[in-house]
C-alpha cells in the first residue's frame, strides 16, 4: 500500500464522520468550537498536535502531481500553515474562529465540504479493494523471503580455493 493511500485512508473516514455530525448536530458543533475557540490553552495545544501531524504527512507524503495524491499533500500543508498559525498567534485564531462560526450557514457549508473531502478521499484509499486487487500482506513476503533464506543457509560454503566440482585449485 502507497503512503498516499494510507493516509487516504485514515483522512477519509474521519473527514465523513466529522461532515456527517456537522450535517446532523450543526448547532451542536457550533455551540462546541464556539467553547474551544474561547480557550486561549485549546487553540494553542490543538496547534501543536496539528503541526505534528501536517509534519507527518509531508515527511512520508511530498508529492505534487496531476493526480489525486496531491490532496494528501495540500493537507500536510494545511495542517502546518494551521498549527504554525495557532501557536503564533492564538488570539488572531479566535478572532477569525468567532466571525466564521457566527454565520448562519457555517455547519451546512462545512458540512458539505468536509464530507466531500472526506468520500473523495476514502473512495481513493479504498479502491484497490473495492476493484477486487488483492494486496500484499506483510506475513506471506515475509514467510517467502524466509523460505530463500533457509534454503541458502543448508547449502554448505566452498573452502577457499575449492572450485564448485569440490577439487582444489593449484
Amino acid at each position: 500500500m502507497t503512503a498516499s493511500a494510507y493516509i487516504a485512508r485514515i483522512l477519509g473516514p474521519i473527514l465523513v464522520i466529522i461532515g456527517l455530525g456537522l450535517l446532523l448536530e450543526g448547532e451542536t458543533f457550533r455551540a462546541m468550537a464556539g467553547e474551544f475557540l474561547r480557550s486561549a490553552a485549546l487553540v494553542y495545544f490543538s496547534g501543536v498536535a496539528t503541526l505534528a501531524i501536517g509534519l507527518a504527512i509531508l515527511n512520508v507524503h511530498h508529492l505534487w502531481t496531476r493526480d489525486w495524491r496531491s490532496v494528501i499533500t495540500m493537507f500536510g500543508w494545511l495542517f502546518v500553515i494551521g498549527g504554525i498559525f495557532r501557536i503564533l498567534a492564538p488570539t488572531l485564531v479566535q478572532r477569525i474562529g468567532d466571525s466564521f462560526i457566527a454565520h448562519q450557514r457555517w455547519p451546512i457549508m462545512g458540512a458539505i465540504i468536509t464530507l466531500a473531502l472526506g468520500a473523495f478521499l476514502s473512495v481513493m484509499g479504498y479502491r484497490d479493494i473495492w476493484e477486487g486487487k488483492r494486496r500484499v500482506h506483510h506475513r506471506a513476503s515475509a514467510v517467502k523471503s524466509s523460505g530463500a533464506a533457509s534454503r541458502s543457509a543448508k547449502r554448505p560454503r566452498r573452502k577457499s580455493g575449492e572450485t564448485r566440482s569440490g577439487s582444489y585449485r593449484a
